[in-house]
């Protein structure tokens, strides 16, 4: 069975009963997203299990599907990923990709059919469902927009789809016991290949399903940060993937995790301390800068790319159009003037989201010497931010 019972049960009984000196200790708010999140995470799976089942009686096809020269983003969080993607993803002669409510409420083929036909309803009437969704969703997520805009109708990490098995790296965040989800975070080193393999196989086939009723001829388009550890094993699960690791500053990337971290650390737990297990977040970007670099060298040319996040943010036409090049990818004449408007509204963009290197509690000379390495690689400054 693919889903990780065992984690699953370890991960409730820690989060209930062995939670002294840690975030998750029992403070009446983390009871209260204890009792919210357990019975809707089973009525949630309840329902997906059930669309899965759903499709091998009347969706068998889907695993016919071919997943050809998808496309993977990866790199640490922070670094350019959610802009690439959702640059690339409007290219809509060229790529398919997850949005969030595909992603949590509709992986299989079943549900997907269903709440399209909702949507479609709703439409004709005027879209009063999906406003009032949209009016709930800035309420919500209002503080963390300004890092994410975060919304069930746009395009997201597809990792979350792993939360349906138990075994996404992101599960720290309401489950922070490093130990048990530390593997995941160093996914090619550190999980048995068996494994891996299982997990990966339920992720095909949910590109698969994807595919099944979004496809028409398109190339899947995937942005994972929590990717970065698995790089070797989506090259296994996909042989003629591309792969593009993006790369930004460790003075940006480090303290801009470690906010994102703290704001996600808040929302589900009582954290002990202002930046909890700051240890971990540390490591966690280590490994994500060096893994998917090291392993890319492996590839030829042609199916891998590392991008600068500054490239990127100030030219997006260039580096785009010099992408599609290396993967010798066609640009339809819509997209090109798509990457013209871009590369305008970049040069006047400004960030939302504030943050500071001093706030981590890590100091800029230990920075330059822990990531000397990535550096020298990609020629940051090591005086100035960018």
């Amino acid at each position: 069975m693919t889903f990780n019972f065992k984690l699953m049960f370890r991960l409730v009984y820690k989060a209930l009963f062995a939670t002294r000196g840690t975030c998750a200790r029992l403070t009446s708010k983390r009871l209260v997203v204890i009792l919210f999140l357990f019975p809707a995470y089973t009525l949630l799976e309840i329902a997906n299990w059930l669309g899965f089942l759903l499709d091998e009686i009347f969706f068998r096809r889907y695993r016919d599907v071919e997943v050809k020269e998808p496309v993977f983003i990866v790199g640490n969080a922070r670094s350019g990923t959610t802009f690439l993607q959702r640059l690339l993803a409007r290219d809509e002669e060229n790529f398919t990709s997850m949005k969030l409510w595909e992603i949590v409420f509709a992986p299989s083929i079943s549900q997907k059919k269903f709440w399209m036909v909702l949507e479609r309803v709703d439409r004709r009437l005027g879209s009063p469902i999906t406003k009032q969704i949209i009016r709930l969703e800035n309420r919500w997520f209002k503080s963390f927009g300004r890092m994410h805009k975060l919304s069930l109708f746009e395009y997201e990490e597809d990792e979350f789809i792993l939360f349906h098995i138990f075994s996404s790296a992101w599960l720290v965040f309401v489950f922070p016991f490093n130990d048990d989800l530390w593997p995941f975070m160093r996914f090619d080193d550190d999980l048995p290949l068996k494994y891996r393999m299982r997990i990966m196989a339920f992720y095909k086939r949910c590109v698969q399903c994807h595919l099944f009723v979004f496809g028409k001829g398109r190339r899947f388009l995937s942005k994972n940060p929590a990717f970065s550890p698995k790089v070797e094993s989506v090259g296994e699960t996909f042989p003629d993937a591309k792969i593009i690791c993006m790369v930004r500053t460790p003075f940006k990337v480090i303290p801009s995790v470690f906010s994102m971290a703290r704001q996600l650390y808040n929302s589900f737990t009582s954290p002990v301390e202002p930046y909890p297990v700051p240890e971990v977040m540390y490591n966690l970007i280590t490994h994500w800068y060096r893994h998917p670099v090291e392993k890319l060298e492996e590839c030829v040319p042609e199916r891998k790319a590392v991008l600068k996040y500054t490239d990127l943010v100030q030219n997006p036409e260039h580096t785009v159009v010099n992408l599609y090049e290396r993967f010798g990818f066609k640009m339809h004449p819509r997209f090109h003037q798509i990457l013209r408007q871009e590369t305008e509204k970049a040069r006047t963009y400004k960030s939302r989201h504030v943050y500071s290197l001093e706030q981590t509690g890590i100091t800029r000379e230990q920075v330059v010497s822990c990531y000397k390495d990535i550096f020298e690689r990609f020629s940051f400054d090591t005086m100035e931010c960018e």
